[in-house]
């Protein structure tokens, strides 16, 4: 395709605290939104100071695509380093873009660019209220209301919280945290995995629920790795959440 016909849009790398997924968002001339589009290029573990070198193929991931920009997304300081070096034109999200929805918080600039984005996404809804709940190795809770960003909470991740467990308490070791039968444990490793699981999935559950409770006609949004042991048929799971954030924020900034 060439000319107008040409289609347009942005990689989109997504770092997180653990793992960094990488997308492509193309812009359809015949007047889809960008916001729903988006193709999954792989996910990595992000880079960091102690260990760098998944910065060389995160960075390889975005430069298969050379004939579009790479916009970064990042809640690592030391991911967005190395990732810096390896792609010099980076564009890094940040509070100063332009926002689609007002910022009704203490200090923007200490809100972390994922929020921001799955903020975004959420004005590109068009609705009211949306609660964006990403689950990751922290799980956040944002609220979008008449078109401000109030804020939300911030937990420990559910895997985080299991791995803590195993870590700080002298007589257990630490289980991979799983989907598991809702029964009880009958030895350690059991009642550890279940109680891990059940809990911080009932707890992230209970949180919307009080949500949508104090929030008439509140939609949810589910994202981060651990989202989808969360998501229901009401409320899918739709792990590029942040990223298409990140595509409606490169759009408003190159319109």
């Amino acid at each position: 395709m060439s000319g107008a016909a040409e289609r347009t849009g942005c990689v989109v790398l997504d770092a997180g605290n653990t793992k960094t997924r990488v997308a492509v968002w193309r812009d359809d001339p015949c007047g889809a939104q960008l916001w729903q589009g988006g193709e999954e290029l792989g996910v990595l573990p992000t880079p960091t100071t102690t260990d760098p070198s998944p910065a060389a193929g995160v960075a390889a991931l975005a430069a298969g695509t050379p004939t579009l920009p790479s916009v970064l997304v990042s809640v690592s300081p030391a991911a967005t380093e190395r990732l810096r070096e390896r792609l010099p034109a980076l564009a890094v999200v940040d509070h100063t873009w332009d926002l689609p929805f007002r910022c009704d918080v203490e200090a923007p600039e200490r809100v972390g660019a994922d929020r921001l984005c799955n903020m975004a996404a959420a004005a590109a809804l068009g609705r009211d209220a949306v609660l964006v709940v990403d689950a990751g190795t922290a799980t956040t809770f944002d609220l979008l209301l008449a078109g401000a960003f109030v804020g939300g909470f911030i937990a420990p991740g559910m895997a985080l919280a299991a791995e803590a467990l195993g870590e700080r308490a002298a007589r257990l070791a630490p289980v991979p945290f799983a989907s598991a039968p809702f029964a009880p444990g009958r030895n350690t490793h059991d009642a550890m995995q279940r109680g891990a699981f059940h809990v911080g999935v009932h707890g992230v559950a209970g949180v919307i629920e009080a949500f949508s409770a104090r929030y008439p006609d509140l939609h949810v949004v589910l994202t981060g790795g651990c989202g989808r042991y969360v998501a229901t048929a009401e409320q899918p799971w739709d792990p590029l959440w942040t990223l298409r954030g990140a595509a409606v924020l490169w759009r408003r900034r190159t319109a």
